[in-house]
């Protein structure tokens, strides 16, 4: 009979909270249609135009299956190249590494590498290097093409001659090729950009979820509350209950929409899809318990909340490219939820993730959402939690 009670007690709350919400025009707006018209926007310039701006601290690979003097010094002027930034694995690595995102590029040096190179400035047959890419990063790739052809060639010419006389000569020829899921690479920018637009809806609807758990604090709705038999822990769980519901239909929409107009598909794992998104909704939803507790006032919260949400998606990948950003950026980067959520749906998406990659991006997001929980839950009780 107790159960049955608090049952209809939070169904009653859920219910209640997303009613207000598909009542309020502005808030559906705000965070389903303008996301949706933003990523649209630029999914279609996306499509049509790559990115030309300066770029430094690409991520490349460099698989040597030569081990040649020669091969050893291409690695090394790569290494001094400010705009690159190298490392040697194996060829199964590199490709998967391509391929989920971690890194641009992956130039693979084939066994012989030194010996056909050096004597290619003599007329012989140029060696053929493989260029693997990944096509959502077609500006990016370009860029560590034009700087590896360069270093590489230098370093052939120094090695063979002593110095830098044959690097006016390319002695080998790069064989590009993508590495992404069934050719995805037609639609992978638009699927970039619903992945960030998304987390934006996402997170200035806990925004207002967060500004209108503030308000009722104010308007001590939460005291008369309190003097009923419903515990305060009660109210923060139906509180996150419905703004999860919420931002997965935020998601879902979002997602549904693409699917329609830019063909969008899920081919990596379906349930690590779902996943995702489930944990990425839990966690917009504790972030909105954190943010109402971080101003005195309405105003507050909001001027803060702004600042903190405008700085997580420009440094967290949802609008720029993480390879534009300095390293220090992209270190500071992998600790903000926005970067796990938005490279956990390319990897759903376009980039065919299997499902353990899909569950490793969730399960950090369900630490962001353990995290955003605990310290909205020490804050409310710090402060009083019917304020």
């Amino acid at each position: 009979m107790q159960f049955n009670l608090l049952w209809y007690r939070v169904k009653g709350f859920v219910y209640k909270d997303i009613r207000l919400f598909l009542a309020d025009r502005q808030a559906v707006v705000m965070s389903i249609v303008v996301p949706i018209m933003i990523a649209s926007i630029l999914g279609f310039l996306d499509s049509n135009a790559a990115d030309g701006g300066k770029i430094r601290g690409i991520k490349v690979d460099i698989v040597d299956l030569d081990h040649s003097e020669i091969s050893r010094a291409v690695v090394a002027r790569l290494a001094k190249d400010e705009t690159v930034m190298p490392t040697v694995v194996s060829e199964a690595t590199a490709r998967k590494r391509v391929k989920d995102g971690t890194s641009v590029a992956a130039f693979v040096l084939p066994s012989g590498f030194g010996d056909t190179a050096g004597s290619a400035f003599n007329g012989d047959e140029k060696p053929k290097l493989s260029f693997l890419t990944d096509p959502a990063k077609p500006a990016e790739c370009q860029i560590a093409l034009g700087v590896f052809v360069q270093q590489a060639a230098s370093a052939v010419a120094q090695v063979t001659f002593k110095d830098l006389a044959g690097g006016a000569t390319v002695p080998f020829e790069v064989v590009e090729s993508h590495v992404a899921a069934n050719g995805a690479a037609a639609w992978s920018a638009a699927a970039h950009d619903y992945a960030g637009f998304g987390m934006q809806g996402l997170l200035f609807f806990a925004m207002e979820a967060a500004i209108g758990l503030a308000r009722e604090r104010r308007q001590a709705i939460w005291r008369r509350l309190g003097a009923a038999p419903i515990p305060a822990s009660l109210i923060l769980f139906t509180k996150g209950v419905s703004t999860t519901l919420v931002a997965f239909l935020i998601l879902v929409a979002m997602f549904s929409f693409g699917a329609l107009v830019f063909h969008i598909r899920v081919l990596g794992s379906g349930i690590g899809f779902l996943t995702l998104t489930l944990a990425t909704s839990l966690m917009a939803a504790t972030f909105g318990l954190l943010l109402a507790t971080l101003g005195k006032t309405e105003t507050q919260s909001r001027g803060i909340s702004i600042l903190l949400i405008l700085v997580m998606l420009a440094i967290g990948g949802a609008w720029f490219p993480m390879a534009k950003m300095p390293p220090v950026v992209q270190t500071i980067s992998d600790w903000l939820p926005v970067r796990w959520a938005v490279e956990g749906f390319d990897g759903a998406t376009w980039r065919g993730a299997e499902l353990l990659d899909s569950l490793r991006h969730a399960a950090a997001l369900l630490a962001f959402t353990l995290a955003f929980g605990g310290l909205a839950m020490l804050r409310l009780k710090f402060r009083g939690i019917h304020g």
